[in-house]
């Protein structure tokens, strides 16, 4: 597992009405750069967005995030996983888990419910064929 290291550039919240609205979708995206190679691994700014619909409120964290690889097969890993030009899903996560108490605290702040964390994907369990036999 590489190592993962946060900064936090800026934080904007912003609650632009007190209306009363009867039903309140919340959006987080997240947005990743390219990531560019440092002397001991990679680094990645990234912006996490929650918008609300209707939109009475919005809230933005950009920020930067710093890959450095264990050993030498990680950094290899990373360099294949990279240059396809995707960012790993690892990475987004890990930013989405990073993020998600500032988010949920600056919700609570302009009086919003906390944005849902990402479901859990449940591993499909395997097919096992049937061993031949008799059993109860």
């Amino acid at each position: 597992m590489p190592g993962l290291s946060f900064r936090i550039e800026s934080v904007r919240a912003e609650r632009y009405s007190f209306e009363p609205v009867p039903s309140l979708n919340m959006n987080v995206q997240i947005l990743v750069s390219r990531v560019e190679r440092e002397v001991n691994g990679f680094r990645a700014n990234f912006l996490v967005k929650l918008d609300c619909v209707p939109p009475i409120a919005s809230i933005d964290i950009k920020g930067v995030v710093y890959v450095v690889p264990q050993n030498e097969a990680e950094k290899q890993q990373l360099e294949k996983d990279l240059g396809s030009g995707a960012v790993p899903p690892q990475l987004t996560n890990a930013i989405y888990s990073y993020t998600l108490p500032i988010l949920a605290l600056l919700s609570r702040e302009l009086g919003l419910p906390p944005p849902c964390p990402p479901p859990i994907q449940i591993p499909k369990p395997e097919r096992r064929e049937p061993k031949p036999g008799y059993h109860l």
